[in-house]
């Protein structure tokens, strides 16, 4: 059984092989025309690169001088919507410092007797 398998993959790659050798044979044919195409669509694309490198590089200076300004000011204005409000709450809770933690409070200490538990069981029926 494993015989006849692998003389059935052997005949696969020998048909594969095959077709393979008639498309590279081919390939001489197609070859200068696709490569002016594949040229041509290299250039579109580096063009439109710079393009966007340029724009990017403006947001990034228009952001980094935004940036600069907004540290000197420190804003005294209500958010103008809701999201902004809780987008600024956690901002801010995130900064300050833990509200919890450590107690220096002491509380009373309650002791539980089991007489205690089965008497309020039996009042509760």
């Amino acid at each position: 059984m494993l015989e006849e398998l692998q003389t059935l993959l052997l005949v696969g790659l020998l048909v594969a092989t095959y077709f393979l050798t008639l498309g590279c044979r081919q390939i001489n044919e197609h070859l200068p025309t696709e490569s002016g195409n594949i040229t041509e669509k290299v250039d579109e694309t580096t063009a439109k690169i710079s393009g966007m490198t340029e724009v990017l590089d403006d947001i990034a200076n228009l952001l980094n001088e935004g940036l600069h300004s907004i540290s000197d000011i420190v804003p005294t204005t209500s958010p103008g919507s809701p999201i902004e409000a809780l987008l600024s709450g956690f901002i801010s809770r995130i900064s300050s410092p833990v509200e919890h933690g450590e107690s220096t409070k002491d509380g009373a200490i309650y002791e539980v007797h089991p007489e205690n538990i089965t008497e309020a069981q039996n009042e509760s029926n």
